[in-house]
């Protein structure tokens, strides 16, 4: 994006915020936008794929269904008569999908001797005017330039998250978050719950300004949205910086909080969430009705027991910066990250696929958007993430609205992720197969790269090293890796401090894991059923 298109955001900021701020969304606004989404569901995807594809000649889309032989009314006459899914089924089987390597533009699109090859920018939404600009937390390059407007951050992040409130009993009772100070972290969630209904009381924040040091635009971009937002009425927190390390000061001012008011919205990754509340039963504080809203990486079984054993609770959330929310936590859930799926904005069916750096077969997850507030127009594009789609009566309020799909077991195939922190696996790759021999000697499968959980439910990457290699100093191997993750944009560089700081990376000395058959891979990747 171009010094004037900034420009231009900034101020499209600034002229809609006072209307964002003025009235903030409300439990039964929310309930009615999602009910009409549902009843409208198969109109709402004609409608868009009418004018964001079909009458879009510059759509990625329309040239891989015009290959397809796929028109306009072969596809609404499918929808029709199929439904939404099966006709994506059928599309996706033909050649009518995206991959998420495809997506990013690191692959060309290979279909029936075809080849067409795309920028993140050509899946833009062609019809929003964008007003805040996040980037995905995942390494991929700089990570993928996602434009918001008002209208989606309204209708999607905010109505879920005030629908949420109601769902988990927590409309009376305060909200804080722990979150880096990065745009597209902390101050969107900040930006949300506002709209929302919820002012923070606190904003911790797992990197220090000072410390960190983001690029001057990133600091002014982060400093606009606090300052502008002040300007108009909202009681925007400062940022705290608190270490990882450090997290009995969030378990302290937790337990001040739950004393005062009996509960508190927290919201946080799941490693984080683990961390204070493992340092309150370490120093015998109290912070029982803590309900934890966690999102950026999986929340597993061992770590919602470390939560609950502090007698606090975890909501999962699952989202993608490309498509916003994509299901929060079941209020009865059967498995630990469990969440309901956001039917009404959002299509999912799965597709068998391998994963070449580890050499294992997954079901994706591809999205198709539904709603036109959406900063990308996704059709059968991959997420990068696998799971379990069901469908099952739980209970919870959730159904009772319409959302009966439930999506568990949610992991990456294209990344390693802990502490909320994510890189793709072809940045670890390039590291572990021309980095760390060059410097530590072998050869490229002497090194590999595991993600594994701890007994205190904290995620850890493992650098299995052979023990052929002799004797290595494992600190700087260590230190190798982390600056070669840091090198680039000022995400990179926040992720592989919050790595740093939380000792994520460990060696292992020991043979690398090899596949069922046989085969040696960089990364290995467990298969979650």
């Amino acid at each position: 994006m171009s010094v004037f298109d900034q420009v231009k955001m900034y101020w499209r900021f600034a002229w809609g915020l006072r209307g964002f701020l003025r009235e903030p969304i409300t439990l039964e606004q929310s309930r009615e936008i999602i009910r009409q989404r549902l009843q409208n569901r198969e109109q709402n995807l004609l409608l868009l794929v009418k004018r964001a594809i079909y009458e879009n000649k510059t759509s990625p889309y329309l040239k891989l269904l015009k290959l397809a032989g796929c028109e306009y009314g072969d596809f609404e006459q499918m929808v029709q008569s199929d439904g939404i899914e099966p006709a994506l089924k059928k599309l996706a089987s033909e050649g009518v999908y995206v991959s998420v390597e495809e997506f990013k533009g690191k692959k060309e699109i290979i279909r029936g001797g075809e080849i067409f090859k795309f920028k993140e920018k050509d899946f833009d939404n062609p019809f929003i005017s964008g007003h805040l600009e996040a980037r995905s937390g995942a390494s991929r390059s700089a990570g993928t330039r996602t434009i918001y407007d008002f209208n989606f951050l309204t209708e999607d992040f905010a109505a879920y998250l005030s629908l949420s409130y109601g769902v988990y009993n927590a409309i009376d009772i305060p909200a804080a978050l722990w979150y880096p100070i990065m745009p597209g972290a902390g101050p969107s969630s900040v930006l949300v719950n506002i709209k929302a209904g919820k002012t923070p009381l606190k904003w911790f924040s797992q990197v220090e300004r000072r410390g960190f040091r983001p690029s001057l635009k990133s600091r002014m971009g982060t400093n606009y949205l606090v300052y502008v937002g002040r300007l108009f009425g909202a009681k925007w927190p400062a940022p705290e910086y608190v270490a990882l390390d450090d997290a009995w000061r969030v378990a302290e001012w937790l337990a001040d909080v739950i004393k005062k008011e009996g509960g508190c919205y927290f919201s946080t990754y799941p490693s984080a969430a683990v961390r204070v509340c493992q340092a309150a039963k370490e120093r015998g504080l109290n912070i029982a009705g803590t309900k934890f809203f966690a999102a950026g990486e999986p929340t597993t079984e061992a770590k919602r027991k470390e939560i609950e054993s502090a007698k606090a609770c975890i909501y999962p959330s699952y989202v993608f910066i490309e498509a916003g929310a994509v299901g929060h936590g079941c209020a009865s859930p059967a498995m630990a990250d469990e969440v309901h799926f956001f039917k009404d904005k959002l299509a999912l069916i799965q597709q068998p696929r391998e994963v070449p750096h580890a050499a294992v077969s997954i079901d994706a997850f591809l999205f198709t958007t539904l709603i036109p507030s959406a900063p990308k127009i996704l059709f059968n594009v991959e997420s990068g993430d696998y799971g379990v789609v069901e469908t099952r009566s739980c209970g919870c309020e959730f159904e009772r609205i319409g959302f009966t799909d439930h999506i568990y077991n949610i992991r990456g195939f294209d990344k390693l992720t802990s502490e909320g922190m994510t890189f793709i696996g072809t940045d670890l790759m390039k590291i572990i197969e021309e980095v760390l021999p060059v410097k530590f000697g072998g050869t490229s499968t002497d090194y590999q790269m595991v993600e594994e959980e701890d007994e205190q439910g904290h995620t850890h990457m493992s650098i299995v090293v052979s023990p052929e290699l002799g004797a290595i100093d494992e600190a700087e191997l260590i230190k190798t890796i982390l600056t070669g993750l840091s090198k680039g944009k000022d995400g990179k560089r926040m992720m592989a401090e919050v790595w740093a700081q939380a000792k994520t990376l460990r060696v292992k000395r020991m043979p690398p894991f090899t596949t069922a058959r046989g085969k040696l891979m960089p990364l290995h990747i467990y298969r979650h059923r």
